[in-house]
């Protein structure tokens, strides 16, 4: 027999927001026997088990967004001004999600003022120094790829629908932006991000940002070398439009950085479950659940 005391423990971060938002958009609007609708939470359910099965987590937490202003909001009154009003089917099973979180006995958490990022965040933070720990995050939202680190902390991403997974580590950041997960922020804080309206500098595209945080660094690193030594920008290639963007914007830089940057230190009591998740789940609990749902097919 292997001594088995020696592998990590796994811990699972949902964010539950973008995945229920993820599965909405990706599946038909199902309803159970009742009426209600059902496709967004049919959605999580299908992520959930494909994430015991590929994953294996010994222990799994939910991250809430609330529906109050955040401090971001507090700011920044443009903050994802530009998003829909959230459909009501989504809405309603958004809070019908918090019992089907309770039947799979996955703990919540969720905090007045901050994102479900935050929380998300903050856990990352709150375990580092768990070393017999690893920590995959599972969103549907690439925000979260800043909070990886090594291998302790991963990303597990939807790319297409529900079905099409991908599982980012630091490697794979780097292979896809050519920088570490510590410069998603500053990334953004150049591009901005259309989907959160966080605006950055008009004009900056992923390319060029990409193009300037990979030669000069951060955003901090980018506007020291403009001011000491403006002949590196063009030695670098970089255009003198683009280096006249920069000039001109480096209060919306920093600001458009901070809103993109995920807070870690969100006043939440985290502690890891007693129980592994799977030894603490009640299948009759589930099984009712789907049933009022009309899940006949996730039930078998």
């Amino acid at each position: 027999m292997s001594d088995n005391s020696s592998r990590k423990k796994k811990l699972v971060l949902l964010d539950a927001h973008a995945i229920l938002h993820r599965a909405f958009h990706a599946l038909p609007d199902f309803t159970s026997p009742k009426g209600e609708p059902t496709g967004a939470l049919y959605g999580l359910v299908a992520m959930l088990l494909k994430i015991a099965e590929e994953l294996s987590p010994d222990y799994v937490v939910a991250c809430f967004d609330l529906p109050e202003p955040t401090y971001r909001h507090d700011a920044f009154a443009g903050y994802k001004a530009k998003r829909e009003k959230t459909d009501d089917a989504l809405v309603s099973q958004i809070e019908r999600s918090r019992d089907m979180f309770r039947a799979f006995n996955i703990p919540l958490y969720e905090k007045s003022g901050f994102e479900a990022d935050d929380m998300l965040g903050t856990i990352v933070e709150l375990t580092r120094k768990n070393k017999a720990l690893e920590v995959v995050i599972a969103s549907g939202a690439m925000d979260t790829l800043q909070l990886i680190e090594g291998k302790r902390v991963q990303v597990y991403t939807l790319r297409k629908g529900i079905k099409d997974t991908v599982i980012y580590d630091e490697d794979a950041v780097i292979a896809r932006f050519g920088f570490g997960p510590a410069l998603i922020p500053d990334y953004k804080g150049l591009r901005g991000d259309p989907s959160d309206n966080i605006p950055g500098i008009k004009g900056i595209g992923e390319k060029t940002a990409i193009q300037l945080i990979t030669k000069f660094g951060g955003i901090e690193d980018i506007y020291k070398t403009l001011k000491k030594d403006e002949p590196a920008f063009k030695t670098a290639g970089v255009k003198e439009r683009i280096i006249e963007l920069v000039r001109t914007n480096e209060e919306e830089a920093e600001f458009s950085k901070m809103l993109a940057t995920i807070r870690r230190d969100a006043p939440i009591d985290f502690s890891i479950p007693e129980a592994e998740w799977k030894s603490s789940i009640k299948l009759e609990t589930i099984l009712d659940l789907f049933t009022e749902f009309g899940f006949r097919t996730l039930g078998r």
